[in-house]
């Protein structure tokens, strides 16, 4: 505990208290018994000069010295002074204590002149005689023309020793008024040292930045107390005002941090004031570094260096600075800059705000590359195009074949032209997000097998090798079939042009193992034995026109966008694209794509007829819309003929493109796991010996569009009334198939037809 006297206020204040009581208490006591003597002695002055009178009516005339010393002696034992008569020059006539022949003449003693002179006279003074000090009154008897003086003499040893005892007892009151004094002033300065100590306390607390509720507890309205009030309300100002502050630093710093542009405050010399985390990482720059160096010393950079002199040197009286610069590294940077006011005369530096642009410009470039490269290949096949129709009108040939093979130069251009158009419209759509992926387990042997059977006749024409493998118990894929359809395609379309007569191209698909950070993939690889890639070209392949040999690329009808688009489509199924290459040997293109979780097959159904030019197929490609999850859909022909392209356009009219399918017979479809089979061709069954008798087997009595007669309309009606009953039918056999399905049932009842 902290003892009082060690406290420098209470021990101020006690002293001064101290200090002042003493010196009031002596300059009383002083006073006091100063006042008391004068007062004693001015009624004894009184009282002796009546004595006075009285003796000198009591005693006789004398003129001989000593004559009166008899009476004098005994009047002054009876009244308890001493009294001498003098004569009129000063010679004593009587003295009470000592013989008057003895005494010395009195003529000078000041109480006597003044009796002489006014009647009657007092003086106080040592007396030689009686070793004491003695008060005299003198009084002047006139008779005549005689005078003397009568002169009473008291002792003021009395009064010393009443002035004593009321010292003493004056003494001993102040000295316990003091103590009641010093009392109450140690108490009034401990409590007045408390309350400045809650104040130093307080200060100390602000000091600290510490803002508490009120400290200061409930007192008197006194000067203490207002400043403890205003204090208090400072404080809660104080606290008001740093929290308004802290909020807005954070705001700012929220802004600096969240700032994608580069903040730079720099004062007249260069020295940085001010640098958001954007700027340091711009320019490679420590905090450190900033508060030991200007920017202009630790910038590495010529080009920024300039710009600072420039910004530094610069008049902003009535502009901005502005201005766009190229780096040294390939960066590149819109600078604003704005002069920095303190409300003076002058400015105090200058704000700096870096845009790092080098994307857009990077984008501007691939704007303007993409605008020529599409200038370019619409340019060229519109040439020709113009070139030949222009001589068919002005100059058409003599010779009918010569016309027959312009015509056909502008088919191929103006195929050429609309597959450019729909791969434009196709990257549009996948780069800017708006296509929306209908997303479903696919099985991987299912898609490959599809996107084969389109190039079977192209591979084989050109002498080229296909072939796949894919792995047993393959997890199926989770994407967009259409799109992921589109992608295979654009890869095989690629590895077949590009592979010389008597190579080869393989589709192998293998699972890549599940990792603790990531689920299961599905990895596809499609490796051709064509003239391969040089390794520098490989970044580059997937740029839009971006052509390693252009001549080749348009002689085979590449848009240059194939890349691009499977590019963009392995993107938005989250999976990834490699593309590795070796000259001489070939190219291999590896898709890795997201497993879907694995679901045992529920069954297969196969759609069967002559041809597998119409109904099959637009059955299968009604069924592959509507089959529940796990069930496969396969149609085959038992003498297979090309797709009908009036199927496909009716199918089209409904959403449904069954152009990537295939016409096949049944040594393409794995009857083993066929479940159900529907035969679709007139009015008796198609037979499949091949089939278990356990499948359910059902026959779709159905005409076939393709022998219908009359105009193309005609036709057309046909097409689109079979369709109709194809799809109403398929409709309604895979609900019957789900129903059956979520209810479990055992097949075991006989073959049965569905009309």
């Amino acid at each position: 505990m902290k003892r009082p006297w060690n406290n420098k206020l209470i021990y101020k204040f006690f002293l001064s208290y101290l200090a002042i009581i003493i010196l009031l208490s002596v300059g009383f006591f002083l006073y006091s018994s100063k006042l008391l003597r004068d007062s004693y002695v001015s009624s004894l002055n009184k009282v002796m000069e009546q004595k006075a009178r009285v003796l000198a009516r009591l005693l006789p005339w004398q003129d001989q010295p000593g004559s009166l010393d008899a009476i004098s002696r005994s009047l002054g034992q009876e009244l308890d002074v001493r009294i001498t008569v003098i004569a009129r020059d000063g010679t004593v006539i009587g003295d009470s204590d000592e013989p008057a022949i003895d005494l010395e003449n009195h003529g000078s003693r000041p109480e006597v002149i003044e009796a002489f002179s006014g009647g009657s006279g007092s003086s106080v003074r040592y007396s030689t005689s009686v070793k004491h000090e003695l008060l005299y009154r003198a009084y002047r008897q006139t008779e005549g023309n005689r005078q003397r003086i009568v002169r009473v003499a008291v002792s003021l040893s009395e009064i010393q020793n009443f002035t004593s005892s009321l010292g003493r007892t004056l003494f001993l009151g102040l000295l316990l008024c003091s103590l009641f004094g010093l009392a109450v002033a140690y108490f009034a300065s401990r409590r007045v040292s408390g309350r400045v100590n809650r104040l130093v306390e307080f200060s100390r607390a602000l000091a600290r930045g510490e803002f508490g509720e009120r400290v200061f507890p409930l007192s008197h309205p006194d000067e203490l107390h207002l400043l403890e009030q205003n204090l208090h309300e400072m404080s809660l100002k104080v606290r008001d005002n740093i929290n308004e502050i802290r909020a807005e630093k954070e705001k700012v710093d929220s802004i600096l941090r969240c700032m994608v542009e580069g903040l730079l405050v720099l004062d007249p010399k260069g020295n940085v004031l001010l640098i958001n985390e954007q700027a340091e990482k711009m320019f490679h720059v420590s905090h450190e570094q900033m508060q030991t160096d200007s920017f202009v010393e630790i910038s590495r950079s010529p080009e920024m260096r300039r710009i600072l002199q420039e910004v530094m040197a610069f008049d902003f009286t009535n502009r901005v600075y502005s201005k766009t610069v190229s780096m040294e590294d390939g960066r590149w940077f819109r600078v604003n800059a704005v002069s920095l006011q303190n409300g003076g005369a002058r400015p105090s530096g200058s704000i700096l705000v870096f845009h790092d642009i080098t994307e857009i410009q990077r984008l501007e470039t691939v704007r303007s590359d993409f605008v020529a490269n599409v200038s370019h290949e619409l340019r060229t096949p519109l040439t020709a195009i113009r070139g030949y129709v222009e001589t068919l009108l002005h100059n058409p040939p003599v010779d009918p074949r010569d016309a027959n093979q312009f015509l056909t130069i502008i088919e191929r251009h103006s195929e050429r032209l609309s597959r450019l158009t729909e791969d434009l419209l196709t990257l549009s759509d996948l780069e800017s997000g708006s296509v929306q992926l209908v997303r479903k387990p696919i099985e991987v042997g299912q898609l490959v097998q599809r996107v084969l059977e389109i190039f079977w006749d192209q591979s084989a024409k050109k002498n080229v090798r296909l072939s796949q493998t894919i792995a047993p118990d393959l997890p199926p894929i989770l994407g967009d079939p259409d799109r992921l359809q589109q992608l295979f395609i654009n890869l095989i379309d690629n590895a077949v042009k590009y592979t010389p007569p008597g190579g080869s191209v393989s589709v192998t698909a293998s699972p890549v193992l599940a990792s603790p950070d990531s689920e299961g993939e599905v990895e596809i690889l499609i490796a051709d034995t064509g003239p391969g890639i040089a390794e520098k070209d490989l970044p580059r392949l997937t740029e839009r026109f971006y052509r390693v040999d252009k001549p080749r690329s348009r002689e085979l009808g590449g848009t240059g966008l194939g890349l691009a688009i499977v590019k963009h489509i392995v993107q938005v199924h989250g999976g990834e694209l490699k593309i590795e290459s070796v000259v001489q040997k070939g190219t291999t293109v590896r898709v890795l794509l997201p497993s879907a979780p694995l679901v045992k097959h529920q069954g297969a159904t196969l759609f069967l007829c002559t041809g597998n030019s119409c109904r099959s197929q637009m059955a299968e490609g009604f069924a592959r819309q509507l089959a529940p999850h796990g069930h496969r859909i396969f149609s085959a022909g038992t003498n297979p003929k090309g797709i009908h392209p009036l199927a496909i356009q009716v199918m089209r009219e409904v959403g449904i493109d069954i152009a990537c399918q295939r016409s096949k017979g049944l040594q393409a479809v794995p009857l083993d796991e066929i479940s159900r089979l529907v035969t679709l061709c007139g009015d008796a069954a198609e037979s499949c010996p091949t089939l278990p008798l356990k499948v359910e087997r059902i026959h779709w009595p159905l005409r076939d569009p393709a022998l219908a007669h009359g105009g193309q309309d005609d036709v057309l009606r046909v097409f689109r009334e079979v369709r109709d009953q194809i799809r109403d039918r398929v409709d309604r056999l895979l609900a019957a198939a789900s129903s059956q399905q979520s209810s479990q049932p055992s097949i075991s009842e006989p073959s049965r037809i569905l009309t």
